[in-house]
């Protein structure tokens, strides 16, 4: 369940965070989803109707190929003006290091970080507005991040007699 988190002295002091990732090979829980899918709603809301992904998300929870494609979009869109900055990686995964809001592999910016930036610049009535519209859960009681990836299962080669 998406979370309002603190990163005091940075340029986001305040913003909203995943308790497990979304995309390509993840967990993809309802609510993180719906933080993520309001979160890219409220971005290319401001934007021209050219420049917005294909096909229509709501915020729903669920991670089809729609939501796919726009997490994809936006992640493209980014790196086209600052590459390698952002990996394109279809996923949007729990900010860990607030304060760079750098992954700690790669060293570019958290997808999702970059989506909080923007919309609070570019749509701050969307960004106030989001924990009366998506569900947050209390800082209190969010779990420790974890590395969340799914992995597919290895079926073993049988031979044959």
């Amino acid at each position: 369940m998406g979370f309002i988190d603190t990163a005091p002295g940075t340029n986001l002091p305040v913003f909203y965070n995943v308790v497990h990732a979304v995309g390509k090979q993840c967990p993809n829980m309802r609510d993180d989803v719906k933080l993520v899918q309001y979160l890219l709603m409220a971005y290319y809301d401001k934007l021209p109707p050219s420049e917005r992904p294909k096909g229509e998300i709501a915020v729903t929870g669920y991670c089809g190929s729609a939501t796919m494609n726009w997490i994809l979009k936006f992640q493209l869109d980014f790196s086209k003006h600052f590459p390698g900055k952002v990996t394109v990686d279809n996923r949007v995964d729990r900010i860990r290091d607030k304060t760079a809001f750098k992954g700690s592999i790669r060293k570019t910016f958290y997808t999702l970080a970059i989506l909080n930036i923007n919309v609070a610049a570019n749509n701050p009535e969307a960004f106030l507005a989001l924990p009366s519209l998506v569900p947050l859960q209390n800082p209190a009681n969010v779990p420790p991040p974890s590395w969340n990836v799914i992995h597919e299962m290895q079926i073993p080669a049988t031979g044959g007699a």
